[in-house]
């Protein structure tokens, strides 16, 4: 009997010690967990869709067994080609394990990929592209302090809508571009104005309280009912006239910040505040092209992830910064319009942001393996000949001392930066013969012309000075050989931009002709004096 009692003290007090150790080890648990958030709070405490907390709830840990049934029933409705309902059990899916990143982006990865290609109209590509995208928005809400899932959705901007692998990509760009126009209502946004808008309904009520003018003018309109008013302003892109012209010129420009703002978050989870933080950190983005949304997503990514470090966001920016300089702005013939027809050219203004990023890279132990001081001294020579080319010369002088001071470069220490600028250029036309030097030149006066078209005079004016360069190359190389010879440089430029008068939009080509009025007036002239030559030397003959 003693032992027995003895038996049952002993396990009690281990219970008991068991308990209190237990205690201490949630408290550490916890601890790590909050620190490193590797839980959502917003989760926890603000509870999730009615959807996912019911499947949480009811099925328990038949969730799981429920999710392998329908992941085997999505593999055969996709070999079946039944995309639309593979959609539906994509979204089940994710409500059914809400908070597995790997199901998601795979999921997500899947529409984006698999099943678009398996279509031949760039119509039909776009939508599930977006609806991989739009499963992956969700993955990220749900999952907020994965950094995954932030990797996830802007690998699919950068590589599937930024590349060009897709034979579609160039539809996706527009669309893309078409779409986000009618949002912003311009093409470069007031993002400081959008950031100081209301986000919700509630902040807004707060700038519209009961009795105000333009609450009374939102229920006279439909009762102040918004989620109606969004959908009437999705449809116009405009406020009703009758409701805008009973309120105030800036009560209704703050009503119309209101819903661009919704409709930006219910279409790409866009949030206005953390686009003006990245403008102000790497350079004046344009937010039409998707590098733009890929450097987003990557950059919310490394907020949420531990000590903000992660390898893979962190390549995400800068590759996709990388590609923003070279094509990073949309150039569009119609202002704030995306037509069948845009030109991508380089966005200079994140090559201080790149700059500084590499140099941060080469003070980090992260990427001692890489050999980033031969990456950093090519950035700089490609910023040097870029900003060269769209005569930027004052920037370009600025990257040039960089290049002359902060790398081994010895090339750089003995010329001038005309001189090293046109000397990449010519070792570049030096290897190659002279078709190849000639296609170069057809290249630089067709981007010139087309430059024009777009209204960028500044880019056009370095194009046209390079294709100059070329010619005079080309004549020098080239001028003992009768068969390519050339004619004179300004028939050249106005043959290019003939071209371009007859086959690009009115839009681009009104402009090229307004440019270019001297020189083709020139050209017409010359043709109908070499007619009439022609014609009294026929008559004369006769």
């Amino acid at each position: 009997m003693k032992n027995r009692y003895a038996i049952f003290f002993t396990l009690l007090a281990g219970t008991v010690i068991l308990l209190f150790a237990n205690v201490f080890v949630q408290k550490g648990i916890a601890s790590i967990v909050k620190e490193n958030k590797l839980v959502d709070e917003a989760f926890v405490e603000e509870g999730t869709s009615p959807t996912v907390a019911f499947s949480m709830m009811a099925l328990g840990g038949f969730r799981g067994v429920l999710a392998d049934i329908l992941w085997i029933r999505s593999s055969d409705l996709q070999q079946k080609g039944r995309y639309y309902e593979l959609v539906q059990l994509s979204d089940w899916i994710l409500k059914l394990q809400p908070k597995s990143a790997a199901a998601a982006a795979h999921m997500g990865w899947n529409l984006a990929y698999n099943v678009s290609v398996a279509c031949k109209r760039p119509e039909d590509r776009w939508f599930w592209v977006r609806s991989g995208i739009r499963h992956m928005q969700e993955a990220v809400n749900l999952n907020p302090n994965d950094p995954s899932v932030y990797s996830e959705l802007a690998w699919i901007y950068q590589h599937k809508l930024g590349n060009v692998l897709d034979d579609a990509q160039q539809f996706y760009k527009r669309t893309m571009a078409h779409d986000l126009l009618a949002i912003y209502g311009a093409h470069y946004p007031d993002w400081q104005a959008w950031a100081n808008s209301p986000a919700t309904e509630k902040e807004l009520r707060e700038r519209f309280p009961d009795g105000s003018p333009a609450w009374t003018a939102l229920v006279n309109y439909n009762r102040g009912n918004l989620k109606q008013l969004l959908q009437k302003f999705r449809q116009d892109r405009d406020l009703p006239e009758e409701l805008k012209s009973a309120m105030s010129p800036e009560d209704a420009s703050v009503l119309v910040y209101y819903l661009r703002r919704r409709w930006l978050k219910e279409d790409w989870n866009i949030v206005p505040e953390k686009v003006l933080a990245i403008n102000n950190e790497y350079g004046k983005l344009d937010w039409l092209l998707p590098e733009s949304f890929a450097i987003y997503w990557a950059y919310v990514g490394l907020e949420h992830s531990p000590g903000r470090k992660d390898m893979p966001l962190s390549r995400h920016i800068l590759q996709s910064l990388v590609v923003s300089f070279h094509y990073g702005r949309m150039l569009l013939p119609k202002e704030n319009e995306a037509d069948d027809f845009f030109l991508l050219v380089p966005n200079t203004d994140v090559a201080e942001s790149m700059a500084r990023l590499y140099k941060e890279i080469l003070q980090s132990d992260d990427y001692s393996h890489v050999p980033f001081e031969a990456l950093y001294e090519n950035f700089l020579i490609d910023a040097v000949v870029t900003l060269y080319t769209y005569s930027q010369k004052e920037l370009a002088a600025q990257f040039y001392r960089k290049l002359r001071t902060e790398t081994k470069n010895q090339e750089a220490r003995k010329l001038t930066l005309d001189q090293f600028a046109l000397n990449e250029l010519e070792d570049d036309l030096r290897s190659g013969d002279f078709k190849q030097v000639g296609n170069e030149l057809d290249g630089l006066l067709l981007t010139s012309c087309l430059l024009l078209g777009v209204g960028d005079r500044e880019g056009a004016k370095g194009h046209l000075d390079l294709a100059k360069h070329v010619y005079d190359f080309y004549q020098r190389e080239h001028s003992d050989i009768d068969r390519v010879k050339l004619p004179s440089f300004d028939e050249m430029k106005t043959e290019v931009a003939m071209a371009i008068i007859a086959n690009f939009p009115p839009e681009i080509a009104n402009r090229v002709r307004a440019e270019l009025q001297e020189d083709l007036l020139k050209r017409e002239q010359a043709e109908a004096e070499a007619a009439a030559a022609a014609a009294e030397q026929e008559a004369s003959g006769q």
